[in-house]
């Protein structure tokens, strides 16, 4: 599986495939662990300061793809990389707040508003450390 990428305006764009399950969820696992070691190492960032993950195209959101998702921000966030996540579907949404993930991360509904959000809110400084354990 390869994922697709691009940096924008600052932020990394991660395309996520639209159906994450349990056939599928340890490899993409592994392809966000490998980005997160190569593109978003604090020397390798190149300017890159917040990871958009794109999941707008996703119809639903199982808890395999949760699980992915959560670990995705646990690295992200003990790498100081601020995490946005596009989901423009209202059950995806509700999976999101029903796990408690909405509490921890930024949703958008479009990759436009995600990449514009940090400037705004002068993003970060708190919100994706939410989560995080001292």
């Amino acid at each position: 599986m390869m994922l697709h990428t691009s940096v924008r305006q600052g932020c990394l764009v991660v395309e996520m495939p639209p159906e994450v399950d349990i056939g599928n969820a340890e490899p993409l696992r592994w392809e966000l662990g490998e980005m997160c070691r190569t593109r978003l190492d604090r020397a390798a960032r190149d300017g890159v300061s917040a990871v958009v993950v794109d999941w707008a195209a996703a119809p639903f959101l199982t808890m395999a793809g949760v699980a992915v998702l959560d670990d995705l921000r646990q690295r992200l966030v003990e790498r100081g990389v601020v995490v946005r996540v596009v989901a423009s579907r209202r059950v995806v949404r509700a999976v999101l707040r029903i796990v408690g993930l909405a509490d921890v991360l930024a949703i958008h509904d479009t990759v436009e508003q995600a990449l514009t959000a940090g400037k705004a809110s002068g993003e970060g400084r708190g919100r994706p450390e939410i989560g995080k354990s001292s």
